[in-house]
Formats: C-alpha cells, structure tokens, sequence
C-alpha cells in the first residue's frame, strides 16, 4: 500500500506533541521535577531517533511504500502501552510505548528497506526501558551507598568538611540525600544499551573493540555521577538549597549523562585509531615480504 507523501508530515506531528507533552509533564510540570531524573529518558528518545534520522526523514518525504501492517501492530502497541501509562500512571510504559509508536511510524511511511530502523526502535525502547530503568532500582542503593561516602572524602579533603551518613551528606547548615537517581546507576544501564546501540552505526568493530567500550561504561558512569554529586553540594553550599535543588539539579543530571555519552565516544575513537596505527604498522611490516 502506498502512502501519499503531503500526508506523511502529520501522524509525525502528533507524535512530536505527544512527546512534548509528557515531556513536560514528568519534567516542568513535575512537582519532583528536581528530585528525579526523569528527563534522561526523553534525551535517550531524542538520541534513537537521531540515530535513525534517515528513516524519519523518508518518512516525512513519503519516498516508498510502507508496510502497513507492522506499522498498525506497532502503532497499536504503543498506543496500549501509553494509554496503560497515562491511566496508572506509569512513566514507563508512556515512555516505552513512545519507542513503539515512532517505530510504527516508520514502518508505515517510509519505504520497506527502512524495516529494520522501526525493528532497532522497538528493541532499543525494549532495552533501555526494561535493562536501563527498571534493573537499577534492584541495585543502586550500594552504589548511593559508595557515591556518597566518596564525595565526602572528596570535598572534605580539598575544600570543607562534610560528613557522610549513609547516603546523607551533612556539611555547614544543609544536609543532602544521595537518592538513587543520583547514585549513577541509571546512567550506567542506559549507557550500556546505549553503547550497543551505538555499536549498530559505522564501520565493523573487533570484539575486543566492543568489550573494551562496554567495560568502560561503568567507571564512566561513576565518574560523571560523582561529580554531579559534588557540583550539586558545591552548589548547595556557596548557591542555596533552593538552587541546586530546582532546575540545577535535573540540569546537572542531563549534562553528565551526554558527558558520559561524549567520553564513550571519544574511547570508541581512540581505539578505533589505536587498532587502524596497529594495522598499519603490520601491513608496512609485511610489504617487503610480499615484493
């Protein structure tokens, strides 16, 4: 079935106002809105659509004949997973049935070889909604635990005493809670779905290439969130508890993670720069024995 390419632009238009929508619902409108982070979901919504840019881009352009009927099922899917969300509500499942309904849209409007971009959507939604949300409430609580307890040595040993209790932090008048969203582990889930994700563009990676990148996400994530910690009672000290717990706080929250996001990047170069020298290296090595 072909799809008329004028009326391409609009179910894309409503899908952007859904986004936006819940965006601002579990973000601005949130009453935590400073206490969660939420808002990483929608950067990780943002960064698989990018991912596949050209897919929607076809879409919108109308280029092909669609294929109807994955787009239906998943467009349907989405829709159950986030009226199911909204009537909870379960941000998860909104967010979940997000994935499904871009993937729909695909599927429906751009031309049959783009199949595989609305199939990587799904699986990608899959992934880091099930391993990148809902495994890190089974484990963060160590690592609060650990982030905790290192920010305080940190700050103590360089700038003023703060004590650690727990996942509590007391320094000058204020005291500050390591939550679970802050302790890292969100970021470090949804950066491994993100880094095999990742691994789906460009050239072919070695296997080495790809357990090396994967191996670095959790001290990347450490890093990042151990520093986020410390900002924010930098922040709380020399600013007020009032700043670094509004908007400041989820701000901070998105910077670290697309530092993180950057610094895999900046690895994943290195080593493909590391292998290509090491390439060649070997391949001059061996071009007088081939004369």
């Amino acid at each position: 079935m072909s799809i008329r390419p004028h009326a391409s632009w609009f179910p894309w238009l409503l899908f952007a106002l859904i986004t936006l929508h819940a965006a601002a619902r579990y973000t601005i409108l949130d009453p935590s809105f400073g206490n969660n982070d939420s808002s990483l979901l929608f950067v990780i919504i943002a960064l698989v659509l990018w991912i596949e840019r050209n897919s929607i881009i076809s879409s919108l352009r109308g280029e092909g004949t669609g294929d109807l009927l994955t787009g239906s099922a998943f467009l349907i899917a989405g829709w159950m997973l986030y009226i199911t969300g909204r009537l909870y509500p379960v941000m998860i499942l909104e967010i979940w049935g997000l994935f499904f309904m871009a993937a729909g849209l695909v599927a429906a409007l751009a031309p049959r070889e783009y199949r595989k971009s609305a199939f990587f959507m799904v699986v990608a939604g899959t992934v880091i909604v099930v391993i990148g949300w809902v495994a890190p409430d089974l484990f963060s609580s160590q690592l609060a635990l650990a982030i905790a307890a290192t920010s305080a040595k940190v700050i103590s040993a360089t700038l003023f005493p703060v004590i650690s209790d727990g996942v509590i932090l007391y320094f000058g008048p204020y005291s500050a809670e390591v939550t679970k969203a802050c302790s890292g582990m969100n970021s470090i889930f949804s950066l491994t779905a993100l880094s095999v994700l990742y691994l789906r563009q460009g050239v072919k990676r070695e296997p080495w290439h790809i357990a090396v990148l994967v191996a670095c996400v959790l001290p990347v994530a450490l890093l990042t969130n151990l520093f986020r910690v410390i900002t924010l009672v930098l922040a709380t000290q020399y600013v007020g508890d009032a700043f670094s717990q509004g908007l400041f706080h989820n701000a901070t929250g998105i910077f670290v993670f697309i530092v993180a996001l950057a610094a895999l990047a900046l690895i994943d170069y290195l080593l493909f720069n590391a292998y290509s020298g090491k390439k060649q290296t070997e391949i001059i090595a061996h071009a007088p024995n081939q004369v």
